[in-house]
């Protein structure tokens, strides 16, 4: 089997996505629940790990809970000032 020297072995390539996979495993889980009832049990299992290796990443919920509205929300509040930033008609033909 040969091997290229800059592929990195699949359990380190998964450890890198392994952040993204939990802030989409906590951003479906509060959009279907809502905040108080997101437990992180049920984000580590949604993303198919151990809540402790959760904890290596979000030290508590409201961590998780930010991290998930700093690239979740945030970027897409960016996207939407752009659209209006460059819309130059009528505001009733922008809300539509």
């Amino acid at each position: 089997m040969e091997c290229s020297l800059n592929m990195k072995p699949r359990w380190e390539r998964r450890k890198e996505a392994r952040p993204q996979e939990l802030l989409a495993a906590a951003l479906d889980l509060f959009v279907e629940r809502g905040f108080a009832s997101t437990r992180l049990e049920d984000v580590a299992k949604r993303a198919g790990v151990s809540k402790g290796t959760l904890y290596l990443y979000f030290t508590n919920k409201e961590e998780l809970f930010k991290a998930v509205v700093r690239n979740s929300v945030v970027p897409a509040i960016g996207a939407v000032e752009e659209d209006i930033a460059g819309f130059s008609g009528h505001s009733a033909e922008l809300l539509r």
